[in-house]
């Protein structure tokens, strides 16, 4: 499948759709993607930060869908998503001084997880710019470690 998103979108629009998906399908993991792509693909490094960038973009592209998800506009899937969805409301409600903080750490870390935390950010009303600019920026500071690490190894 990868190959033929970079195929046919190149480098940079692959790396791009590849985390859209890998943001709304959490079994299509990005970092894996990144880190093949890095040691396989990528033969100089002015080639490493717009593959962040593209990633970053990607992934936020699909947790602007999600957030509005955890608002309420769109429909969410019933059952043992459900399930999950509400058991991250009620402990997030939990910690109600400190969802900014609780964002950032999983928009960076993955703990918890971004998907879920995304939802929970969405339910509790996190200001949309707010929720962009610490998810964005996480996200770019994840992926630049992730593809810093990978170039280098």
């Amino acid at each position: 499948m990868t190959d033929s998103l970079l195929a046919m979108l190149g480098l940079y629009g692959g790396t791009f759709a590849v985390a859209v998906i890998a943001g709304l399908v959490p079994l299509v993991n990005a970092e894996v993607f990144l880190v093949g792509v890095v040691r396989i693909v990528v033969d100089r490094p002015a080639q490493l930060t717009p593959i962040v960038i593209a990633a970053a973009c990607g992934q936020m592209v699909a947790k602007i869908a999600l957030y509005h998800a955890g608002r309420g506009m769109l429909d969410l899937p019933r059952g043992r998503h459900q399930a999950k969805i509400e058991r991250v409301r009620a402990a997030i409600d939990r910690w109600q001084t400190k969802p900014y903080l609780i964002y950032a750490v999983s928009s960076v870390l993955g703990v918890p997880p971004f998907y879920l935390t995304v939802l929970a950010a969405g339910a509790m009303r996190i200001r949309f710019d707010a929720f962009l600019a610490i998810g964005l920026g996480g996200r770019l500071v994840r992926f630049a470690i992730l593809v810093a690490i990978a170039w280098a190894a």
